[in-house]
């Protein structure tokens, strides 16, 4: 009976009206969502229930649809949060491995400049050394010649005052009465002597013609003094001689003493020099090479961090797309209830025979 009254009102609207309402319900009937919808109000319609109960039935659609939205709402807020922390830890970790990347870049070419100059500094030291122990050998010979020459020299003048001490003492045995028979073995020894020495020929050649001059034209006391006084003055010159070598010999002595201490010690402080530096290119070597790792370890970290960032990047732009289209659609499908409660509370016999109309 119901469904009667309800065509009968139909027939009471207005042509306009239908036009209109037709319209909107055909929009409604061609979304699967409002075709459902109106499915269910024509089974209703044709059980012939009481009207309230379709509204009670697009109320409850309604509520549905609002209490989706909301869990949706909770559900993308959740996730929003979710998606935030994750981003906000992953851009750090981004950071983190970037100004690691840097540091150790800048660590790495620091350390590698720093080698270079090591690398000079070693190499000078090791030239230094190598002239340090080139300087000590030739200044070292040179001392030793030195020293020997002075030995020969000293030893040649001693040989010389000791050929004056015996002339010497053979003028005196001829000055004390001996005869030249007697001292002739001496005196043939120690003219050969005399005229034998070249390191002092030219010093010794006026006793050797002394004592010549004494054996051709015989001993006589003034020859005699004048021989020992010449004896006395050549054997002075002799001394001083000696003394002034001595005193050369002393001094050069004492100035190698103090250049090879100089020479030692500036040795050993080019091989510590040299050692120390051997240290420090192996530590920048190493440094270098754990920088360098360190640089490999964070750039493949970083491109891990970037390539899990797109894709949380990318899940949650699909997350948001979903959202977005679920809102949309449940919005739409909002309206459609809207829309359905409005034509079956102003226009329920248009609606009514609409719904009968449809397949």
């Amino acid at each position: 009976m119901q469904k009667l009254a309800i065509l009968a009102l139909v027939l009471a609207i207005t042509t306009a009206k239908f036009v209109d309402t037709h319209t909107s319900l055909a929009q409604i009937n061609a979304d699967p969502f409002g075709h459902v919808i109106l499915s269910a109000i024509k089974a209703h319609l044709l059980a012939q229930t009481p009207a309230n109960e379709v509204n009670m039935l697009l109320n409850g659609v309604g509520a549905g649809i609002v209490q989706d939205q909301n869990d949706h709402d909770h559900a993308f807020e959740l996730d929003t949060t979710t998606n935030n922390r994750i981003v906000e830890d992953l851009e750090k970790e981004i950071l983190y491995h970037q100004n690691q990347i840097s540091s150790n870049t800048q660590l790495r070419d620091d350390t590698i400049e720093a080698l270079a100059v090591s690398e000079e500094d070693i190499r000078v030291t090791i030239q230094d050394i190598a002239n340090n122990e080139a300087i000590y050998a030739r200044e070292e010979a040179t001392r030793n010649q030195q020293h020997e020459t002075f030995v020969a020299k000293v030893a040649a003048i001693d040989d010389v005052i000791d050929a004056i001490d015996e002339a010497a003492k053979l003028i005196q045995h001829l000055s004390l009465g001996a005869s030249f028979a007697q001292l002739k073995t001496k005196y043939d020894t120690l003219h050969k002597k005399l005229s034998d020495n070249t390191s002092h020929s030219a010093l010794l050649q006026p006793v050797i013609t002394a004592l010549t001059e004494l054996a051709t034209h015989g001993v006589n006391q003034k020859a005699l003094t004048k021989i020992a006084q010449l004896l006395s003055e050549i054997r002075q010159q002799l001394v001083s001689e000696k003394a002034a070598k001595t005193d050369v010999e002393d001094r050069q002595a004492a100035h190698w003493a103090e250049f090879s201490v100089h020479l030692a010690n500036e040795h050993t402080r080019l091989v510590e020099r040299k050692a120390q530096l051997e240290v420090q290119i192996q530590e920048q070597k190493d440094t270098i090479e754990d920088a360098q790792s360190w640089i490999e370890f964070h750039t493949l970290e970083l491109e891990n961090s970037e390539e899990r960032l797109a894709g949380q990047q990318a899940w949650y732009a699909v997350q948001s797309q979903i959202y977005e289209t679920q809102t949309a659609e449940r919005q739409a499908q909002q309206d459609i209830v809207d829309r359905l409660q409005e034509h079956i509370s102003e226009k329920l016999s248009t609606t009514a025979q609409f719904i009968a109309s449809r397949n």
